[in-house]
């Protein structure tokens, strides 16, 4: 095997997952996995996404005496900040449509550190899930998608709340799944240039592998990114992204990992320095 932990795992108390932590517990350490963290979503700073993550810290304290290898953490998206104010403002996004721009809005994460601290939390996934270019802020060309991803991963890159970069280069409308070449290699290289220096880890994520949007061509790209970076030195970690049963996927993956050069031992486990 070349996975040993997954650090990114959602649980029921995730707006988009189904997944019971006991299940998980139980399901993890069936597979053997030394450690596997509960990372839920935060995408937004108002009322709903909060109690999502407090009744995570909640139930994960719950069962880590039964499930010491069980780490507690939270996967945050960035949003615009003209979403951040008006919830800000308002309590709530109901209401809320981006202003009409053609530039790129500037972008906050939506929680602190001292706020995550302060519920328990152990590490954070920072993960894009969508362009923030306006005036549809999900919208625009291929190439201005490319720019706002990459603007956001790099800033995350940089930012002290982020332990994982998660699944890097991720899309929800597959942009860029069937030749990976279309992103200039030039980001790449300074994308693992910035995650080195800050000492942040970059996730190989199992949906790249899975996804039946991507080509046999893209995965295989992907794997040679990851290795690619793994090579100047940025440490790679696994998260299945689980989200409503959690199976072994990993078999799978590792073909991929293995064409690459990946062997046992490359992947990286999370240490109490690295931990909040």
């Amino acid at each position: 095997m070349i996975i040993h932990s997954d650090w990114h795992i959602h649980s029921e108390n995730s707006y988009d997952a189904s997944n019971p932590i006991a299940a998980i517990g139980d399901q993890a350490n069936a597979q053997g996995m030394r450690y596997f963290g509960i990372t839920d979503h935060a995408n937004y700073n108002d009322d709903k996404f909060r109690k999502n993550i407090e009744d995570s810290a909640k139930n994960v304290k719950q069962l880590q005496a039964k499930y010491p290898n069980m780490v507690l953490g939270v996967e945050l998206t960035p949003i615009e900040k003209p979403c951040y104010d008006y919830i800000c403002e308002h309590g709530t996004r109901d209401g809320y449509s981006p202003p009409a721009r053609e530039d790129r809005h500037d972008f906050l994460l939506p929680y602190t550190k001292e706020e995550l601290s302060a519920l328990g939390m152990r590490l954070a996934i920072t993960a894009v899930h969508w362009s923030l270019i306006g005036p549809n802020a999900r919208g625009g060309s291929i190439e201005k998608c490319i720019e706002s991803w990459h603007c956001q991963q790099m800033a995350l890159a940089c930012d002290e709340r982020t332990t994982i970069l998660g699944h890097p280069w991720y899309c929800g409308k597959a942009l860029w799944y069937e030749d990976f070449s279309i992103i200039p290699r030039s980001m790449h290289l300074e994308l693992g240039a910035a995650l080195k220096e800050n000492g942040k880890y970059i996730e190989c994520n199992s949906h790249f592998f899975r996804t039946p949007k991507a080509t046999e061509k893209f995965r295989h790209q992907y794997a040679e990114f990851l290795r690619e970076l793994f090579e100047m030195g940025v440490p790679v970690t696994y998260g299945s992204d689980s989200h409503h049963s959690y199976e072994d996927l990993r078999p799978k993956v590792e073909e991929y990992l293995s064409a690459a050069g990946f062997v046992d031992g490359d992947f990286s486990e999370l240490s109490e320095k690295d931990l909040w």
